[in-house]
């Protein structure tokens, strides 16, 4: 009997039939063997993935040097050491890094279904690199390119950055159980109607202060792997013409700051006018060697966090200072403009970037959840969890509602040696300074 138990419990790990009495005795052989061949594949399975969560474990104890562009750059021209094999050293150590930390988030996070596919992910990415002779020959720099591709193209079928939001508000979903279930019988039953319970309290952001430090230190991680991985995806393998080059890998050598910024608030703008049919003005303020100087850095990355600010800055003054002509269309006629100060200049350690806004500020809750993950105020947000399933909305808000922009673009300015901060004056606006660090 306890034989007859096992075998069915094996099969059914396994995902195969029991033997029947019925069958022949070569039927009973093949299904045997399949049963074998089974049990071998899952303990294979298992043991290949002990053996790389020991591994995710040794690597996770190798310390990690901050990105810096220029030691970057110095090491994809070739100075200072061998593209490949640099890559191949230091991204299993940032996979590492980005495994330890979603293993470590805390309040249940880490046990979020969305979390664990992000994590399954990288686990399969950090196997496959570790799994990889050093490239030193040329055949071996291709194979560890189309490696690194095909975990560039794993990585944006998944999109990690999404599923881990999702996995937030998996987690808000399953601590707003009981304050919904109370919100209902309020908004459902007399007798319950003087429940001291708002719809406001529903999501449990206070519940997930103490994952916003561990988040940050994952997506730093995140943004560690994607820079240097297409740093040499983007990069010539073969060597130069004697043309001079503007940039390297992601890195645009010589940045035009004014152009990059104008060109966000250009876009910024836009967004803005195809929403509401109208836009604040933006008012620039640059010092004058902001207009020579330059320096290399991504034009992407500033682009994004820009952006960001932009979308936010115009849509907070159009909500506060709404007007309304005779055909009933917003105007922005009479609106405060937006400013952006751009300070760069020679011998300084960061560039600043400064956007102001006159709509009518932030409470200091407000402030401190403007920066948290996955909150957004508008309406019709980017994403959504229904029946447990995340699903992104057909139709949000075209400036805000995903959540993760403001501290993704904080991460992106810590990441490369910056910062983003927020100051805000209730009742009147807010300021954002974005610092790049250019020394």
């Amino acid at each position: 009997m306890r034989r007859l138990l096992l075998s069915r419990t094996l099969a059914s790990v396994c995902g195969l039939r029991c033997i029947s009495a019925n069958d022949s005795d070569s039927e009973r052989l093949e299904r045997l063997q399949e049963q074998v061949n089974g049990i071998k594949a899952t303990l294979k399975a298992m043991e290949e993935s002990k053996r790389a969560n020991g591994l995710v474990r040794l690597y996770g104890t190798q310390k990690l040097a901050k990105l810096d562009i220029k030691r970057i750059l110095a090491i994809f021209n070739g100075k200072t050491s061998h593209p490949p094999i640099f890559c191949h050293k230091t991204l299993p150590i940032v996979l590492a890094h980005f495994i330890s930390g979603l293993d470590t988030l805390p309040a249940g996070l880490n046990a979020m279904p969305s979390i664990l596919a992000v994590r399954g992910t990288l686990l399969r990415s950090f196997q496959k690199l570790v799994s990889c002779d050093i490239p030193v020959t040329y055949d071996q720099i291709q194979f560890f390119r189309r490696v690194l591709e095909d975990i560039d193209e794993e990585h944006a079928e998944r999109d990690l950055l999404q599923t881990m939001a999702f996995g937030i508000l998996e987690l808000k979903d399953d601590l707003s159980r009981h304050r919904k279930a109370l919100l209902e019988l309020k908004t459902t039953s007399e007798r319950w109607s003087d429940l001291p319970i708002s719809e406001e309290q529903v999501l449990p952001y206070e519940e997930l202060a103490d994952a916003q430090a561990p988040l940050d230190a994952v997506n730093r991680s995140m943004v560690m792997y994607n820079f240097i991985s297409r740093m040499f995806l983007n990069s010539d393998s073969e060597a130069a013409t004697g043309e001079k080059r503007c940039k390297v890998g992601m890195v645009d050598l010589e940045i035009n700051l004014e152009n990059v910024v104008r060109n966000a608030v250009h876009e910024a703008k836009q967004i803005c006018t195809d929403h509401y049919g109208d836009c604040p003005d933006a008012e620039f303020v640059i010092t004058s060697e902001s207009k020579m100087f330059k320096f290399p850095f991504m034009s992407t990355t500033i682009r994004y966090i820009i952006l960001e600010l932009m979308k936010n800055a115009f849509r907070a003054t159009v909500e506060a200072h709404m007007k309304r002509n005779s055909m009933g269309m917003i105007t922005c006629d009479d609106m405060p403009p937006v400013r952006v100060l751009i300070n760069l200049q020679e011998g300084i350690e960061h560039a600043c970037i400064c956007i102001s806004d006159e709509g009518k500020g932030m409470t200091e809750e407000a402030l401190g959840m403007a920066m948290a993950y996955s909150y957004t105020s508008v309406s019709k947000p980017a994403m959504d969890l229904k029946d447990g399933v995340g699903t992104t909305s057909s139709e949000p808000s075209a400036l805000a509602g995903y959540g993760y922009g403001l501290p993704m673009s904080r991460v992106y300015a810590q990441s490369l040696g910056g910062d983003l901060v927020l100051q805000t004056m209730e009742g009147y606006g807010t300021r954002a300074y974005y610092y790049i660090k250019i020394a």
